[in-house]
C-alpha cells in the first residue's frame, strides 16, 4: 500500500490511477492525515449472483427454433 499525499496525487493523478487499475491500492493524506483509500474496483460477474438459475418455460431447441411460421397467416 503506498501513501501519497492530495497535493501530489492531483499532479500525479493519471500515473497514480494506472497503479490502482493494475492492482495496487493507495492511501490518500491530507495535512498527514489519512483521509481516502484508492483501490481498484472488482469486477461482478451477475450470473454468480443469481440464487437459483431461471427455470425455462420452454424447452431450449424451442426457444432458438425461426420464428418465420407465425407470420404465415398475417403476410
Amino acid at each position: 500500500m503506498i501513501n501519497i499525499s492530495a497535493t501530489s496525487l492531483r499532479g500525479k493523478l493519471f500515473e497514480i490511477l494506472k497503479r490502482v487499475e493494475s492492482g495496487e491500492q493507495i492511501v490518500v493524506t491530507h495535512n498527514k492525515k489519512k483521509v481516502a483509500y484508492l483501490s481498484p474496483i472488482k469486477k461482478h460477474d451477475w450470473r454468480n449472483q443469481l440464487s437459483e438459475k431461471p427455470k425455462l418455460l420452454v424447452p431450449p431447441d424451442e426457444i432458438i427454433k425461426p420464428v418465420t411460421d407465425i407470420w404465415e397467416g398475417y403476410i
